[in-house]
């Protein structure tokens, strides 16, 4: 949990950094004072106000903004209010409603981001500096784009890296053969499924919204999520085995729906595409130090916390799957390995 003196000393921290680091970036046309329409937009967020993915809501919500001099607002809806990732991308295809959601690249797949969801591909980055190099390359932008090209009715606006995905269980796992046999929860998307199925794991679907319940009823013997979200939502209160096995980085991207950015004038436009690419550059300086303190609170809350010392078996296990996913997009793929 983010207790609120460590928010304001992040916070005031970001803001500084951010604030040098964007000097000469690129600069705001056409909000002025006196601008009196305001524009009211939806911002869906599955996880709790708490939890980093909120903590990265409430700071774009600030700066758009700011930004807009108060002309565009953002009503973030935390907790999953709204209904689970998939829910609220299917009414924001059908129904324009709501505008703006933060949702994990793989549910982006059914909307024809299948380049992004390659970047789930077990251990496609080897640590947190390479997955930035990836972004500072200005690669990314082509995995990004593609939902807006497609013509999905999706604008992809920026990517959030969560931290890497790890593996828990109400049943000890200390190593790779103890995942065997379990019932493990799977993300959306084939590629979580197979994955599962690769380590001789069950995998079982269950909506994020229902995770705790699906524990709880012994459902599921476990799932995998990143450490933040693992703490913030509670999980470890019913299954307080977690093996760092980091099979996959976290990766979400924060969405518009394409008739609503259509709807917006180039000024709002641009406060939009300025907010996103602050808090890209937020995510970057706060997520190590998030990480850093949740790790720690799971341990001083009782969580049994296995690290892994050599992650040579655990890719052996998944070359395979590696190569399905990645082989349709094979160039792309050695060109994000050629900058570890």
């Amino acid at each position: 949990m983010v207790n609120k003196k460590f928010f304001r000393i992040t916070l005031l921290f970001v803001a500084l950094f951010v604030s040098f680091a964007s000097v000469g970036y690129c600069r705001l046309d056409g909000v002025k004072p006196g601008d009196t329409k305001v524009l009211k937009l939806t911002y869906a967020e599955v996880n709790p106000e708490k939890s980093y993915s909120g903590y990265i809501a409430k700071i774009f919500k600030q700066r758009v903004e700011e930004l807009s001099l108060g002309t565009i607002l953002i009503d973030v809806k935390y907790g999953g209010v709204l209904g689970n990732d998939n829910e609220v991308l299917t009414s924001m295809y059908q129904n324009d409603s709501p505008d703006i959601i933060r949702t994990s690249v793989s549910y982006l797949q059914d909307y024809g981001a299948n380049k992004a969801a390659m970047l789930s591909t077990p251990y496609v980055f080897a640590n947190r500096e390479h997955y930035w190099k990836f972004i500072n390359s200005g690669i990314y932008r082509e995995f990004l784009d593609e939902i807006t090209v497609s013509g999905s009715k999706f604008r992809g606006l920026c990517f959030i890296e969560e931290g890497f995905r790890h593996f828990f269980s109400r049943k000890p796992i200390e190593s790779l053969n103890d995942l065997a046999g379990l019932k493990i929860r799977s993300a959306y998307g084939s590629y979580f499924e197979d994955l599962i199925k690769v380590f001789e794991a069950s995998s079982v679907k269950v909506p994020f919204t229902e995770f705790n319940t699906a524990l709880e009823r012994g459902i599921i013997d476990g799932g995998e999520q990143p450490i933040l979200n693992y703490l913030s939502n509670e999980l470890y209160c019913r299954a307080q085995y977690l093996i760092l096995d980091a099979h996959v980085l976290a990766l979400s991207e924060i969405v518009i729906s394409e008739d609503k950015w259509q709807q917006m004038t180039p000024e709002q436009q641009n406060v939009i595409l300025r907010a996103s690419d602050y808090i890209q550059r937020v995510n970057k300086v706060t997520i190590r130090s998030f990480e850093e303190k949740a790790l720690n609170t799971l341990k001083n809350k009782g969580v049994y916390v296995t690290e892994i010392t050599d992650m040579t078996p655990w890719k052996e296990k998944c070359s395979e799957l590696v190569f399905k996913i990645t082989k349709a997009y094979a160039e792309l793929y050695n060109k994000i390995q050629e900058l570890k």
